[in-house]
């Protein structure tokens, strides 16, 4: 799990300030999300399309094979072989949503992995002597497709639970409590991911539970039958002290959407930029506060409404700030947040060893992709979520699974 600390230098302002205004992911003017829509617009190709593009890379490996090997049969066979593993992603892109998996487009993803089959398929043609190039071809695909079926059925599904002790002198005297933090459902079904995570929900009986956004998947807002089922998974969350969700990406999580959702639910506090109160309120005795922060993406303006909130905190109560991204983290670190929970980067959702994320929505980059951080006096904690982004990406996450934590708040005198 990759977290981190750091020691920051004169923690009023935080460097990339202007960098923040050329860059604000999440937004429909961010380019990841350009990105996004430009694959959910490959699935309007007709079949077509998607057979002539495969028999045109099976052409050109059949080609590059043939010449290689100096034997036109031998590149024909590389190219059936080819073929026949891209028709197998495309089977199994096309029969997720059929065995309630995931539901996302087939063809997008479909002709990413194909471009990558492409390239394990042509690359070893370098080496010599020719047995090896046909071997390291031949285990290639086969590694791909061991690791796409892993990533697309298996590890979506294999849900962990991440526990953080957070001692503080600032709670001394109160009871220990346990507050189990939720974030990016993206739901699209409900599916056998959801059913568990409300089975873990019920085992591990938390004080309280925390969620920060991200409710439907991008593709399914405006779905009846997706808000129908998020409706009924967020009815089923029960904690004594409640429930307390913030909103997140505005994409994602309308607040038109939210009110709808939430609609009728009175377990369920939704804070918009809010603060919720909780302990004694003697003169020395500790108190906790939830601040709720409403994610726009836009850092400067957040971080002011943060500061706008902090003014109805008292003094030396413990904080525990809720905002969907960890992009507020100079600033909450600034201000003296206690504890901050966040989501939004699904860990990069596809990871790859000594690597890890490859894409993080953040304008910090990977330098908050998930995980435990530290900085001043503030914790911050980044969730890998539940869900999977939306509109044209694959449905898949990999050296990333689904994510939930329980934080176990105490005294420093507290024993573990």
């Amino acid at each position: 799990m990759g977290s981190g600390s750091e020691t920051p230098e004169g923690i009023a302002v935080p460097a990339p300030l202007r960098r923040r205004r050329r860059f604000r992911p999440g937004t429909a003017e961010s380019p990841f999300h350009r990105f996004l829509v430009f694959m959910d617009r490959l699935d309007r190709l007709p079949w077509a399309v998607v057979g002539l593009w495969l028999a045109a890379l099976m052409a050109w490996v059949g080609l590059l094979w043939g010449e290689s090997s100096g034997s036109l049969a031998f590149g024909a066979a590389a190219a059936v072989l080819f073929g026949t593993f891209a028709v197998g992603d495309l089977v199994v892109l096309w029969m997720l949503p059929r065995w309630g998996y995931s539901f996302g487009p087939p063809r997008p993803p479909f002709f990413a992995f194909s471009l990558f089959r492409l390239f394990l398929a042509v690359t070893p043609l370098a080496l010599r002597p020719f047995s090896w190039a046909v071997g390291l071809s031949l285990v290639g695909q086969l590694a791909f497709t061991g690791n796409l079926l892993n990533a697309l059925i298996r590890e979506p599904f294999r849900l962990t639970l991440t526990e953080l002790v957070i001692p503080s002198p600032k709670l001394r005297g109160l009871p220990p409590l346990r507050i189990l933090h939720l974030t990016d459902l993206h739901l699209e079904r409900l599916t056998r991911r959801e059913q568990e995570v409300l089975r873990w929900v019920q085992d591990l009986d938390p004080d309280m539970i925390v969620f920060t956004g991200d409710l439907l998947n991008l593709s399914y807002v405006h779905d009846p039958l997706a808000q129908a089922q998020c409706s009924r998974f967020l009815e089923a969350l029960q904690a004594p002290l409640g429930v307390y969700l913030v909103t997140g990406t505005p994409l994602v999580d309308p607040p038109e959407l939210v009110r709808r959702l939430l609609y009728g639910f009175s377990h369920i506090t939704w804070l918009e930029d809010q603060v919720a109160h909780f302990g004694q309120w003697g003169q020395q005795a500790p108190r906790m506060c939830l601040i709720g922060v409403t994610c726009t993406h836009d850092p400067e303006r957040d971080g002011q409404r943060l500061q706008a909130l902090m003014r109805e905190v008292p003094p030396n109560a413990f904080t525990v700030l809720l905002y969907h991204s960890p992009d507020l983290f100079p600033e909450a670190s600034a201000l003296g947040i206690d504890l901050y929970l966040c989501g939004h980067t699904h860990g990069g959702q596809i990871r790859l060893p000594f690597i890890g994320a490859l894409v993080t929505a953040s304008i910090y980059g990977k330098r908050y992709e998930m995980g435990r951080y530290r900085r001043g006096g503030t914790t911050m904690y980044v969730s890998r979520g539940l869900g999977m982004e939306g509109l044209g990406m694959p449905r898949m996450r990999l050296m990333c699974p689904p994510e939930i934590v329980l934080i176990h708040l105490q005294g420093d005198d507290a024993s573990e």
